[in-house]
């Protein structure tokens, strides 16, 4: 197993965050031919790369391997004044999928101690939905419009002595 290290994602790791996402189309999921998806698809890609809150895993070749595209969530931030971040896509390399990727990069948001919600695309097939359940996150939301389900954790409350 390649050593496997954790960072935030910046403007300069777009063009390798799209191709971990054409890599992982399939999965993640979304139509890579399709003109459309891939316009939106880039321009979530820039919004979450400019964010500071989307983390990336790189293997000891600099490749990024998995992915979280986060960002502050807008209806969140512009009605309750909340720091919540959401998680709109997650994609993890075919060879790096038995690697738990996905609880390290949600954990790393975790640690934000921030409410957290995350789009499970329609038809996505890298397990995000259990890895979400797996670390307390509640689903929320079943949506019918093909965009996903929402699921959302929120922080326990800080303990002062």
């Amino acid at each position: 197993m390649a050593e496997l290290t954790r960072r935030m994602a910046s403007l300069s790791d777009v063009q390798g965050l799209w191709g971990l996402l054409r890599q992982a189309a399939a999965a993640v999921p979304f139509n890579a031919d399709d003109e459309a998806d891939q316009e939106t698809l880039l321009s979530e890609l820039v919004a979450c790369c400019t964010s500071g809150l989307s983390p990336v895993v790189v293997d000891n070749e600099k490749g990024i391997v998995g992915a979280l595209l986060a960002r502050r969530d807008t209806f969140e931030w512009g009605f309750r004044n909340s720091e919540a971040i959401h998680v709109t896509y997650a994609a993890v390399a075919p060879a790096a999928k038995g690697d738990a990727v996905l609880p390290a990069l949600l954990g790393e948001l975790q640690g934000r101690k921030v409410p957290l919600l995350a789009s499970v695309k329609s038809g996505e097939q890298l397990g995000f939905a259990a890895a979400l359940g797996d670390l307390g996150f509640t689903h929320e939301v079943k949506a019918l419009n093909g965009w996903g389900d929402l699921y959302q954790w929120t922080p326990p409350p800080s303990v002062h002595n």
